[in-house]
């Protein structure tokens, strides 16, 4: 089955249902279950108001300490159902800065963002330890 690597604490949240899209710079034709795969390293993030209203409802690991989530692991599954530009979920990026070569040159550019829309999520009671991701969908055959 597929696997998709997502940096904390959104893999977190997406098993969790939380967090019903998945932002990135690129679209995806792929329809069905994926992996969660939680990767290695921590995100950048700060939480919108809007964000911050869903998360004071969830249990206290998303609002005080993020120092439980599980990193380099396979911790559930998630169906990508959907990849649509401009979403109106809450956790739907409109747009980001991503690096590309521009005559040549790697330079910082504002680009559209892909919300990547999910559903029925899995939370695996134990994850799968010791996983080393891959960028873009990969395969894990466990």
């Amino acid at each position: 089955m597929k696997a998709l690597s997502i940096k904390q604490p959104w893999a977190t949240l997406i098993a969790h249902g939380i967090k019903d899209i998945d932002n990135r710079t690129w679209y995806t034709k792929h329809r069905g279950m994926i992996y969660i795969h939680a990767s290695s390293k921590s995100a950048i993030y700060m939480f919108s108001d809007a964000q911050t209203e869903i998360l004071h409802n969830t249990p206290t690991i998303f609002r005080d300490n993020h120092d439980d989530h599980v990193f380099s692991a396979i911790i559930g599954e998630v169906e990508i159902i959907d990849c649509v530009q401009g979403h109106n979920s809450v956790w739907a990026e409109q747009r980001t800065y991503a690096m590309r070569k521009v005559k040549g040159v790697m330079i910082e550019v504002n680009v559209p963002v892909w919300n990547w829309v999910l559903a029925n999520p899995v939370l695996y009671d134990k994850p799968i330890e010791n996983v080393k991701g891959a960028l873009s969908l990969w395969e894990y055959n466990g």
